[in-house]
């Protein structure tokens, strides 16, 4: 049972409206985020709500003290390495900011999903909790492959209607996260228009393990949360 200096510190994660609010800032940042490109000190805000975001979820739902520390480590490593890449953009070829951020959204995957499926009713905030961590997986392997682009910039072919305009890393401006969120989530949910598509093998196996991700994951979770449904009805109606 949850203290009650814990429900008032965080009530944005502790109560189940949260998880309506968190897919709010997801389709803000997955929709609306893209369409402009970010300049310097947005780019900035962007890291420092990532990071607050994932130390602020992490306090609200993780007790054990060794893996607080962790969190807490990773949370400042990754706004650390955001701010060194950004003021020496060289820095980033080595990937470490992209690993941590890869890191930080496969958390925030896992604390979604327990928010989600703990015990008790099922309720709208439940429903939107579970779309939530489709879109965080979806962010997670936008990640993945700007990682990957960054080490084989040829993995991915981006479709230019410009002749000679480079592909690859090359055709991604920076500060414009839209080309690799949009084939992220092309690939999720299996629409494909034919102007983006992976050459690489690495690319390829990663491009079918979120394909297969994005057919598995709604037919689990409805199956779950009807399940879940199912059972607190069959307890209610004993109890009564």
């Amino acid at each position: 049972m949850r203290k009650q200096t814990d429900a008032s510190l965080f009530p944005f994660w502790v109560e189940d409206r949260g998880l309506s609010f968190f897919l709010a800032f997801l389709v803000l940042i997955t929709i609306f985020v893209p369409v402009f490109r970010l300049s310097r000190p947005w780019r900035i805000g962007m890291d420092l709500i990532f990071a607050l975001m994932v130390f602020s979820g992490a306090i609200a739902t993780i007790r054990q003290r060794i893996l607080m520390r962790l969190i807490v480590g990773l949370t400042v490593l990754e706004f650390t390495a955001d701010l060194i890449v950004e003021f020496s953009p060289s820095v980033g070829h080595w990937g470490c900011d992209t690993a941590l951020k890869i890191s930080g959204l496969a958390i925030l995957v896992v604390m979604t999903l327990r928010h989600t499926f703990r015990p008790g009713p099922v309720s709208v905030h439940r429903v939107m909790g579970g779309v939530a961590a489709y879109l965080l997986i979806g962010l997670t392997w936008a990640f993945g492959y700007r990682l990957l682009l960054q080490e084989r910039p040829d993995a991915i072919h981006f479709q230019s209607s410009f002749a000679g305009t480079p592909t690859g890393l090359a055709a991604i401006p920076t500060g414009e996260p839209s080309p690799l969120i949009y084939f992220s989530f092309a690939t999720l949910t299996s629409v494909t228009y034919g102007d983006a598509y992976p050459i690489q093998r690495v690319a390829r196996s990663l491009a079918t393990a979120e394909a297969l991700i994005g057919q598995l994951y709604p037919a689990i979770l409805i199956a779950t949360l009807v399940g879940m449904t199912l059972q607190a009805r069959s307890r209610a109606g004993v109890e009564g």
